[in-house]
């Protein structure tokens, strides 16, 4: 099978036949990967990326392929089909740098890494302990003093405070997505919610020493 040929059944089968069509998949990668891999590295080079981050940047285009293989005959544009395969997976590889450039990873998030912000202490602790109710009762009774010292904050400083407590690492910064996430739905800088995370735990060493 050509190249479009692939395509074309992964995309009509891969609900009704899926075995077959991850072969398909499998065969159309093998076909591809050298002359992508080749692409992304000299994409890569120019961006200062190493050999590394191109081998991950061209799985991230093979696996947004698999996801969306829409490549169609009609708008190719070459009537040589391995060509204008190479020019419809250019772009989407170009995509994927740019993305590893915005958020530090070119995979989609899954439903598991699709992280929200947090505006709550109940947010807060099912994020932190998922469904054990045991867990949850205790951390509840440690976050009551907290979430006392949180009333005396404005919505913008408790959601701020609570994603940073859900996320934060020691030595490193929360995701990138969810930083971006915050700055939207709250329309603050990175600057102003650097300065409202402050604020917070200004606040809440404040309430927790007076007790």
């Amino acid at each position: 099978m050509s190249g479009a040929e692939l395509l074309e059944f992964i995309s009509c089968f891969k609900e009704e036949y899926p075995k077959q069509s991850e072969q398909a998949f499998i065969v159309f990668c093998y076909k591809y990967e050298r002359d992508l891999l080749q692409k992304a590295e000299i994409y890569c080079s120019k961006f200062g990326y190493s050999e590394t981050v191109a081998l991950m940047v061209a799985q991230c285009t093979f696996a947004r392929v698999w996801k969306y293989p829409t490549f169609n005959i009609k708008k190719a544009k070459s009537k040589n089909m391995d060509a204008a395969i190479h020019l419809w997976l250019y772009p989407i590889l170009y995509t994927q740098i740019v993305l590893l450039g915005k958020q530090d990873t070119c995979a989609e998030p899954t439903e598991e890494e699709d992280l929200s912000v947090i505006s709550s202490v109940d947010e807060l602790i099912s994020h932190t302990v998922g469904d054990d109710l045991e867990k949850t009762k205790d951390l509840k009774a440690r976050l009551s003093v907290i979430e006392s010292a949180l009333s005396g904050l404005s919505e913008k400083h408790k959601i701020i405070w609570l994603t940073y407590k859900a996320y934060e690492q020691r030595g490193k910064n929360i995701p990138r997505s969810v930083s971006h996430k915050l700055q939207e739905q709250l329309d603050l800088t990175q600057n102003s919610i650097r300065s409202y995370k402050m604020q917070a735990n200004q606040h809440i060493n404040d309430y927790l020493s007076r007790i």
